[in-house]
Parts: C-alpha cells; sequence; structure tokens
C-alpha cells in the first residue's frame, strides 16, 4: 500500500514538472516573437525631422519640422515658424523698376509650408521643394516719386511670397539632420516683403528621430 502510494506522488511530480517546462518553452517564445514583432514596428517607423533654418524658405531664423509622407517614400512635407527682418527696395539686381523707387522696412513672423521630394539611395540626397511663405509684417514703405516728394505708410498686415528649393540633404534613419542650398524667393511687393525674383542661400541644422 505504502509502495503505491509513493509511486503515485512520484508520478504527480513527474506531470508537474514536465508542464512547467511546457509553459517555460511556450513564454520563451512569445517573447522571442513579441521582440521581433516590435523589431518590425520599429524599422516600419517614419523619420521625423526637428531643425533649426536660417535663410531659405524662412526668410529668417526659425525652427521647422520635417517628415515623409510615409516610410521610404521620395515625397515630403515641412513646415515652421520664423523671425525676420529687413529692408528691400526694388532698385536691386532682378527687381521690378518701373520708374519708382520704392524702400521696405520689415519685421515679423513667417510661416514656411513647403512641399518636398529627396533623391538619393545613401544619407546623402539631392532636394528640391516648392512651398509658400505666408507671414505678418509691420511694414515701412517709403515710395520716392523723385528725391524731393516721397510718401511713407506704416502698417501691419498678412503677406505671403512662393518659394522654390534646391540643395543638399543629410538624412540618415536618426541621428544628425543637414541641409544646404540655395531658395528663390517670387513676390510682388504689394502682397509681400519683396518684388520680383530674389535668390538667397539657406541652411538647416536639426536631429532626427523615429
Amino acid at each position: 500500500m505504502l509502495n503505491r502510494f509513493v509511486f503515485i506522488i512520484m508520478l504527480l511530480l513527474t506531470i508537474n514538472s514536465m508542464s512547467a517546462n511546457e509553459n517555460d518553452s511556450s513564454t520563451s517564445t512569445i517573447s522571442s516573437d513579441s521582440l521581433n514583432i516590435n523589431h518590425k514596428s520599429s524599422d516600419d517607423l517614419i523619420s521625423r525631422n526637428l531643425f533649426v533654418e536660417f535663410g531659405g524658405p524662412s526668410f529668417g531664423v526659425g525652427i521647422g519640422y520635417d517628415q515623409r509622407f510615409k516610410q521610404n517614400s521620395v515625397f515630403g512635407f515641412r513646415a515652421g515658424v520664423s523671425f525676420t527682418n529687413g529692408t528691400f527696395d526694388n532698385g536691386g539686381w532682378w527687381g521690378a523698376y518701373d520708374g519708382y523707387y520704392n524702400e521696405i522696412d520689415f519685421t515679423g513672423v513667417t510661416l514656411p509650408i513647403e512641399a518636398n521630394a529627396i533623391m538619393g539611395k545613401r544619407a546623402s540626397k539631392f532636394e528640391l521643394g516648392v512651398g509658400a511663405t505666408p507671414c505678418i509684417l509691420k511694414r515701412t514703405e517709403t515710395n520716392f516719386i523723385n528725391w524731393n516728394h516721397y510718401t511713407v505708410k506704416q502698417g501691419v498686415r498678412l503677406n505671403i511670397f512662393g518659394t522654390l528649393n534646391i540643395g543638399y540633404r543629410l538624412q540618415r534613419k536618426s541621428g544628425f539632420f543637414l541641409r544646404a542650398g540655395f531658395t528663390f524667393l517670387i513676390g510682388d511687393l504689394k502682397c509681400a516683403p519683396l518684388d520680383g525674383l530674389l535668390l538667397i542661400p539657406n541652411l538647416s541644422l536639426g536631429y532626427t528621430i523615429r
């Protein structure tokens, strides 16, 4: 009787040990699968760029955000906000001088918006972007009919000008981010702080996150 009792206890212990080993193996497999799933989802994340911009579509100094529409897409967008301050006159290169000399002093905030495309298989890429920059500016306009006769008009109002951006981009999956190139600004003195076509440099330094 005692031997049967001991045999039954040993059998139950053996079954319990085998069950525990199966559970541990199952848990290990699930954990491994979870890591694989998490790894795949990390690869599918879209790279996002945060940067400081000098010149370019910001037309001053500002901060911006840029990303692709989807992972590994050529096409994406950027947006930002910046501070601008300067003087423009229509007697300069490519200005639309029409017999009157106009000078504008301006200061305010710009909101550059752009759709862009980046091309290249490696981190170094060619960038092309088209957009618009709405801005709220305090303008002082001096209109010279001749050196003895001129009018001055001041006010705060909404302005807007178009942008065409061409340049180099260092775009990694994460880490240091760089953009450098030239931006064509297109505007009219009636609704922008410039007249005709203006070419300015641009430089952006930032960081890519995922």
